[in-house]
């Protein structure tokens, strides 16, 4: 017989269990009805301020695992595909806010250091040079008297969030530590599809919007791909977007760790590689040269038609992998047209193969030395060039031909712009997405020329072995497969997928080319175009992978010299010869410029918030010229504006407390303003000066 208090108990337990079931029930659909809801907000949101996030996840599908449920008290919890283990525990606000509080009383920062930049030799009596070491003397003054800055007392420049999840810390960090630029990062694509009904990102989105400051979200993207973006911006906008940054990661993740690990290990290359107000003036007397001697400039334009568009076109450049491809390229060179990049010349030149066209892109004086010591006369007149407005002004006439296109973000293309715009002609497009190897501009030439059958050889975009880094046959190896010429590395190494299964190793300047050629194939130019990798080095998407010995040409009567002829008659024309770009050089609007940026400068301020303030200030102005007719003038301080910008920022927070630094502050200001009185007259005096750097043979 059951005993009637134990009968009693099982009976309470079961209705407590029935109890809870339809709390949770009822629990679950009040959530499910308010989730739906704060779905369609965010949504919404999204397709006003960051539509391409709304364009993911508007009829987005999670993985089967995915499992989204109510912990006891109605909130939101997720199970962590890693772990298999809820994300969050039982009492999600108080672990968020444990988690918040933690992270601010010991901040993780990524900082650079510009002590070295007092020491920097002035090989080649650079404006910039001089610039950045008297920056460096001034930054160094800080550095040595004052103790590093470890804490987060107000406005700061970057945030940094690794991982989303359901959205909870998201409002904590806008509220408790104020940004210009919030960087988010969630590799997880079905954790940020769950935060859409378990976070207001409508609000967060209308509050960031109202406060001014730069919001960048990235999901679900690779480790290399997350770096890359973040490298591209910090060259496109500068590295205010991601200096100074405070990191924060919201749960364990290995993709985060890993991130988290690249970023800190290599953030000093966000800081490297942008123009400089020489180059600028290079670029500008340059273009100008260029234009007056009446060099064949491209039609670039989308509506351009190509006769003979399917005739097919090898891309060589000069990767390892050439070596075993040149005896095919050497069996078809008469059916197909080849387009040689810089150094493959030399290589193709060793084996009988003269390219049709010659791809040159480095600027500089070097170039004209180069070309002339190791491509002779008797080849070179036989070839044509393909080359960019800003390339030395004598290089044109080492060849029977030479034709140019506008080459993107520099100041005589944007010079070349504006005068056409004044002169009421049409403003011609540059190429797209040409830098930074000259195999860039090579495939961004033939897609925009309309070739729609292309091939790639050599086009590694890094090597396999280190020692192998060229091709053989060309000028970096003497006779016995000895380097002469080593390859300059830029940026930490990175390993890529192979485009035959290999693994490819590539610094970040060898990525960009590889990321570059991938922006091209993916334009509309590109769409009906077939192009065939044929390299054996990092893999292009956009590019189908082919081997050479796969490759099977349609035979055609058309000759290479009819369809290279027409490349050169009808695809590029002859500048009008009273098309001046000096007249459109506006001095004067150049000294209201600096001026303004100096008067910006020169007010008081009395915070670190303030001085920061300032620095942004000046530097929007700045950028809010590039699209304008004073876009040339923009390019013209672009470079010397972020690093001296950079540097300042660097210093403002990283030594001293906010008092502390303000006197250091105004003394590397002034560097910068006293940089910015003496520009007007450096602009007038060397815009004409061509480069006169040369290539030691």
């Amino acid at each position: 017989m059951v005993d009637d208090d134990n009968l009693q108990k099982q009976i309470q337990e079961i209705e407590e269990k029935l109890q809870s079931s339809v709390t949770m029930a009822a629990m679950e659909a009040e959530f499910a009805e308010r989730a739906n809801v704060t779905f369609q907000n965010n949504l919404q949101a999204f397709k006003k301020y960051l539509p391409d996030i709304y364009e993911q996840f508007a009829n987005f599908n999670p993985k089967p695992g995915f499992e989204l449920f109510l912990n006891q008290d109605g909130m939101a919890n997720i199970i962590d595909y890693s772990t298999k283990c809820p994300m969050y525990g039982l009492d999600i606000p108080e672990q968020i806010q444990k988690q918040v509080d933690k992270s601010l009383e010991s901040p993780i920062f990524s900082k650079v250091d510009y002590g070295y930049l007092e020491n920097m030799e002035n090989k080649y009596d650079f404006i910039h040079v001089d610039l950045i070491k008297s920056a460096g003397v001034e930054y160094n003054k800080a550095k040595n008297t004052l103790a590093e800055n470890h804490e987060i007392d107000g406005k700061i420049p970057s945030i940094v969030i690794f991982g989303v999840g359901l959205g909870y810390h998201l409002k904590h960090l806008l509220e408790r530590v104020p940004s210009t630029f919030i960087n988010i990062f969630e590799p997880e694509e079905d954790y940020f599809f769950a935060s859409l009904f378990t976070f207001d990102w409508a609000d967060y989105l209308a509050e960031v919007d109202r406060s001014g400051a730069s919001l960048y979200i990235s999901i679900g993207v690779s480790e290399e791909e997350t770096y890359a973006q973040l490298y591209s911006r910090a060259q496109e906008l500068g590295p205010f977007t991601i200096s100074n940054s405070f990191f924060y990661q919201h749960y364990p993740s290995r993709s985060l760790h890993n991130l988290i690990l690249k970023i800190r290990d290599n953030f000093h290359e966000f800081f490297m590689g942008w123009g400089f107000i020489d180059d600028a003036f290079m670029s500008l007397a340059h273009s100008c040269a260029n234009v007056k001697q009446q060099m064949p400039y491209f039609h670039a334009s989308s509506a351009l038609k190509n006769r003979y568009k399917d005739f097919p076109v090898f891309i060589v450049a000069n990767g390892p992998s050439l070596d075993k491809d040149i005896e095919y390229i050497k069996q078809v060179k008469d059916q197909v047209l080849i387009v040689a990049c810089n150094s493959a010349t030399t290589a193709l030149l060793k084996h009988g193969i003269v390219p049709d066209f010659h791809a040159a892109l480095e600027r500089s004086r070097a170039t004209y030395d180069f070309l002339k010591a190791f491509i002779p006369q008797e080849y070179r007149e036989q070839i044509a060039l393909l080359t960019v407005n800003v390339m030395h002004q004598d290089v044109a006439g080492l060849f029977e031909w030479a034709g140019a296109a506008l080459k993107g973000r520099e100041a005589g293309t944007s010079l070349h712009q504006v005068s056409e715009i004044f002169c009421k002609k049409q403003a011609s497009a540059t190429l797209p997405f040409c830098n930074p190897l000259v195999g860039n501009m090579a495939l961004s030439y033939v897609v925009s020329l309309g070739f729609k059958n292309i091939y790639l050889f050599g086009t590694d975009n890094g090597y396999v072995d280190p020692e192998h880094h060229h091709s053989k046959s060309s000028m970096y190896y003497n006779k016995q497969g000895d380097t002469v010429y080593q390859p300059l590395q830029i940026g930490s190494q990175l390993k890529l997928e192979g485009n035959f299964g290999n693994v490819v190793i590539a610094d970040h300047f060898l990525y960009s080319g590889k990321v570059q050629m991938e922006r091209v194939l993916a334009t509309s130019r590109a769409q009906d175009a077939n192009c065939f990798n044929c390299s054996d080095g990092a893999k292009i998407e956009g590019s189908i992978s082919l081997r050479a010995e796969d490759i099977i040409l349609e035979e055609s009567n058309l000759s290479k010299r009819t369809v290279s002829d027409y490349v050169k008659n009808e695809l590029f024309y002859i500048p009008d010869s009273d098309f001046d770009l000096e007249e459109h050089l506006d001095f004067d609007g150049f000294d209201e410029l600096c001026a303004t940026l100096i008067d910006i400068l020169e007010k008081p301020v009395s915070s670190r918030d303030q001085a920061f303030d300032q620095v942004m200030e000046q530097v929007r102005l700045l950028i809010s010229l590039k699209e304008t007719q004073f876009s040339h003038h923009y390019m013209v301080l672009e470079g010397e504006a972020l690093y001296l910008n950079s540097i300042l920022i660097n210093m403002l927070f990283n030594y001293g407390s906010s008092d502390e630094i303000l006197p250091y502050y105004l003394q590397l200001r002034k560097v910068w303003c006293d940089f910015l009185r003496s520009a007007p007259q450096l602009y007038r005096e060397n815009w004409n000066k061509a480069s006169d750097h040369v290539f030691e043979v």
